[in-house]
């Protein structure tokens, strides 16, 4: 698979998100193909992040980014959390339910919703050491109420056809939006969330927003383990840079 066609397939992909789907055997060459495509739109990220959207945050908030502190101690237990448990929990929460189903739909709504919890969008690298942090149960019961509610609604027969229907005529919408929710969910990365911040979480996302628009397109593209391996390698350089 050329990165060259990747990197223009995603970006017409992007001027008219379609719901068609796709599942692509996991081959190291696709692989391959797609990190090479996601790492051109990450460097530009990057350049934007670094030289642009980080002084102008700095500026406008007196203070540095600074990330809250990770809860793992152990390389063992970090490696396991940013390859393994975020990948597949962010993926099943931002980008499974793009394929239309009642429990699909119910599985990442109620994700999400523990996501957008207080504290929630640091947890998924962290599962083992926060099992213990207040309010984590009450979190997983209010996102599991959310996700049961939304598949009894989205089930009843006479409503479901209907509701397909309009998911995939509001595919680019719904696309959209996934994949904003799941960037600015990042803010709570940042260690003091002050008005300022929240007002830049747009651009001070705006890796993890391109991130979710590219791993949104593979998911359509070449299937929902293809976007978990990408999510994967993503994760893979900021710990490996961490560690060298």
């Amino acid at each position: 698979m050329r990165p060259g066609f990747i990197v223009k397939d995603f970006l017409h992909f992007l001027r008219n998100p379609t719901y068609s789907l796709a599942d692509v055997p996991v081959r190291l060459r696709v692989v391959l193909g797609l990190f090479v495509a996601l790492t051109i739109f990450r460097a530009a990220a990057i350049v934007a992040d670094v030289w642009l959207i980080r002084p102008i945050a700095k500026l406008l908030s007196h203070q540095d980014l600074a990330r809250q502190t990770v809860y793992s101690t152990s390389l063992l237990e970090l490696v396991v959390g940013s390859l393994v448990m975020a990948p597949l929990v962010e993926e099943l929460a931002y980008r499974w339910g793009l394929h239309y189903s009642p429990a699909r739909i119910a599985l990442s709504l109620g994700l999400i919703v523990f996501y957008w919890l207080p504290f929630g969008g640091t947890y998924s690298t962290n599962i083992i050491q926060v099992l213990n942090q207040p309010g984590f149960y009450l979190m997983v019961v209010m996102a599991a109420v959310a996700g049961l509610t939304a598949f009894a609604l989205l089930s009843v027969p006479l409503l479901e056809a209907s509701f397909r229907r309009r998911w995939q005529q509001q595919f680019g919408l719904i696309f959209y939006l996934s994949s904003l929710l799941f960037g600015l969910m990042h803010i709570f990365n940042v260690a003091e969330l002050t008005w300022s911040v929240w007002l830049l979480a747009p651009f001070i996302t705006v890796q993890q927003i391109v991130f979710g628009l590219f791993n949104g397109y593979v998911r359509m593209r070449f299937g929902f383990m293809h976007a978990v391996v990408q999510h994967a390698l993503f994760n893979l350089i900021p710990l490996l840079l961490l560690y060298v």
